[in-house]
């Protein structure tokens, strides 16, 4: 009988220790707000399996009307590395002229050592209008979106 009230009291004062600890513990920094650097789009050609850069400048878009052509697309998010906060997300959505194509709302992950993090959106299927890419970050104090 002394035995498990001696347990039982042993276990209590190390509750009583563990939630004191707890208590003076400081909340982790918020990371600074992240910013969208940039939006990279390729062509995958489905027929081919391979990738192309669908911005290129020196070519006109080759995706318009491609039965076997969709759209891989690359948020790249921007912030200190190695910082990572609950709550920030990037909501990207694609139209085709008026139409939503799609829609993705991601949580940013942990900023890797270069100080990026890459969202990637796959948008399937043959596009025959003007597309439009637009990402915004939610979730901080200042907004950050690219159109």
């Amino acid at each position: 009988m002394t035995r498990s009230i001696r347990t039982t009291l042993l276990a209590i004062a190390v509750a009583m220790l563990a939630f004191a600890a707890t208590v003076n513990a400081q909340a982790p920094k918020k990371a600074p707000d992240y910013i969208i650097s940039s939006i990279e789009v390729n062509a995958f050609d489905e027929a081919e399996g391979s990738l192309s850069d669908a911005l290129d400048k020196e070519k006109p878009p080759t995706f318009f009307n491609a039965l076997s052509t969709s759209l891989f697309v690359w948020v790249v998010v921007a912030g200190e590395a190695g910082s990572f906060q609950a709550g920030r997300m990037v909501n990207v959505t694609v139209m085709e002229g008026k139409k939503v194509k799609t829609t993705r709302n991601v949580q940013i992950g942990l900023i890797g050592e270069k100080g990026v993090y890459f969202v990637p959106v796959y948008v399937y299927g043959s596009l025959c209008s003007t597309v439009t890419i637009t990402a915004k970050i939610t979730g901080q104090k200042t907004a950050s979106s690219e159109r």
